[in-house]
């Protein structure tokens, strides 16, 4: 029988990331068209249109974006109440150990994070353009610091195999590379070239973040078994 924190911390998760790439796969699919730099382009294009593109109430066509902008609110609400339980819950695992304090520090910071991903799905960016802002770079933001007290977390555990921590370093790395080409990468206004590099970076790093997070759920279930065997 799966217990609450085993729920939790490995198959809620897991089933969240399988709605939000199932959401916003359907959703890319029903964008009406347009992106910043074109807005007669037809359809949703991969290395053109922001994530954020599909929740706009009117797409960069001038034409209603209701289901994509729904099914993308519904998918990021999902993620969002999801990962902000999960950081609550995941310090369980090492209660055994004198990781208080980063354990703490980077929960607190993944609440934080999942917090404002749901900010995110109340926010379209073409009516509340601000907090939309807001809510994306800061989210980011806070997710490293909670990957980054993590990673010191599960290469000190004595029960979280040493590659699940490599993989959270590798992770923080992308997430703050991210964070750079977003405040010193090409402006979406200078070229479309710089359009693409800003939309690919975005693509790819919500990528890792979908292999991260999945890769962790493993780790989480085997520290469960290890416990629930003492």
């Amino acid at each position: 029988m799966i217990d609450l924190n085993s729920l939790i911390l490995v198959y809620l998760p897991r089933v969240a990331l399988v709605l939000f790439v199932l959401l916003i796969s359907i959703a890319m699919m029903l964008y009406p068209g347009g992106t910043y730099r074109d807005p007669s382009t037809e359809s949703y294009i991969f290395l053109e249109n922001f994530l954020s593109d599909l929740g706009r109430w009117s797409a960069w066509n001038q034409e209603k974006n209701f289901y994509s902008s729904l099914l993308f609110s519904f998918a990021f609400l999902i993620v969002g109440l999801v990962f902000s339980i999960f950081f609550w819950i995941l310090p369980s695992l090492f209660l055994k150990e004198n990781f208080h304090l980063a354990t703490k520090i980077g929960s607190g910071a993944g609440i934080i994070s999942g917090i404002f991903i749901i900010g995110i799905s109340l926010t379209p960016a073409d009516i509340a353009y601000t907090s939309h802002i807001f809510f994306s770079t800061w989210f980011m933001r806070f997710f490293l610091i909670a990957a980054f007290c993590y990673t010191l977390v599960f290469s000190k555990s004595e029960v979280m195999e040493s590659k699940y921590a490599l993989g959270y370093a590798i992770f923080s790395i992308l997430i703050a590379s991210y964070i750079l080409i977003l405040e010193f990468g090409p402006s979406i206004q200078e070229s479309l070239w710089a359009l693409r590099v800003q939309v690919l970076s975005q693509k790819l790093i919500c990528f890792s973040f979908i292999i991260s997070v999945a890769f962790q759920t493993i780790g989480n279930k085997k520290v469960y078994n290890i416990h629930n065997r003492l």
